[in-house]
């Protein structure tokens, strides 16, 4: 099957300045984007594949804002170099602050493949933490090189972007912060657990820090991370998804509610935003469901 990263996004004050460009490699899809962007622009955006976003080149007076479930407003300029990883199905949102022209590289992994082309398994809890705004001069120089091959079109060798793929992606999963110890394996303790669930669904209706949960533990931000997915089979961020989803089940019984009212009780950004994280977890709308339920 080819692999796609079904990518979905709304997007306001954007405007494409150039043709997309883009190449299909069998472990990665790149996507070349230049645009201009108006005063408060901005989007949401959501993938099924995790992806690396690299500012290229940015000109303009602009500060460039961002929102993940594991982290605060992230503000800063985006300055050429400037990275950010963004893990499978955690969804994100961008607002400019200002206004300039943007060249940016985005990246779509395809993990599947590049297990196979290392020839081990990955890790996964290394991909399932966000890293907004940093700066690794590898990847930088990767980035660039994979940059300048998709721009060429079709005249670069396919062997060659392959191997910058490959050796990206090796260099991503080394990436970590500076004096920070190699990752540990293990669990948390029952009542860890216990009080990092607790708290997670007790708060889902609103943004929950990844720092607020490592404190809760007394863990730091990666291990605590690490160990609720060996924990629990999934991230925090897809835990607080369910936990919002189950809350809005509850309230989908009251037939007097509307979607977009159970939307912004549960947390969600709009009603759309609640269809698609519903389906995407329950397999069905939240409208479908409802029906089922009262049938």
């Amino acid at each position: 099957m080819t692999f796609h990263p079904q990518m979905n996004s709304q997007i306001e004050g954007i405007t494409l300045l150039d043709d997309l460009r883009f190449h299909r490699w069998d472990a990665a899809i790149s996507d070349l984007w230049h645009v201009e962007c108006a005063e408060r622009a901005g989007g949401t955006y959501i993938s099924r594949a995790p992806r690396l976003v690299a500012i290229l080149d940015c000109i303009g007076d602009a500060r460039l804002q961002v929102r993940t479930l594991g982290n605060n407003a992230s503000a800063a300029c985006p300055e050429q170099g400037c990275l950010s990883f963004i893990p499978a199905g955690m969804e994100i949102s961008s607002e400019i602050h200002g206004k300039c022209r943007l060249r940016h590289l985005d990246i779509h992994l395809d993990v599947e493949q590049i297990e196979k082309t290392l020839g081990y398994a990955i890790d996964k809890t290394m991909l399932e933490t966000p890293r907004i705004g940093f700066c690794d001069p590898r990847i930088k120089s990767l980035v660039q090189l994979i940059a300048d091959d998709v721009a060429i079109g079709s005249a670069g060798p396919q062997l060659y972007g392959e191997s910058l793929v490959t050796a990206l992606m090796t260099a991503l999963l080394d990436a970590r912060p500076e004096n920070e110890p190699p990752r540990k394996r293990g669990r948390l303790a029952p009542h860890q657990l216990r009080k990092s669930i607790d708290y997670i669904e007790e708060n889902c209706n609103r943004t929950i820090r990844l720092d607020e949960l490592a404190q809760l533990t007394g863990l730091s931000q990666s291990y605590f991370c690490s160990a609720f997915r060996q924990s629990t089979g999934m991230p925090p961020n897809q835990w607080q998804m369910k936990a919002r989803v189950d809350r809005a089940k509850e309230m989908l019984s009251e037939k007097d509610t509307s979607l977009a009212g159970i939307a912004a009780n549960v947390g969600f950004a709009d009603q759309a935003h609640l269809t698609r994280v519903f389906r995407r977890i329950v397999g069905t709308t939240p409208g479908a469901w409802r029906k089922e339920q009262i049938a």
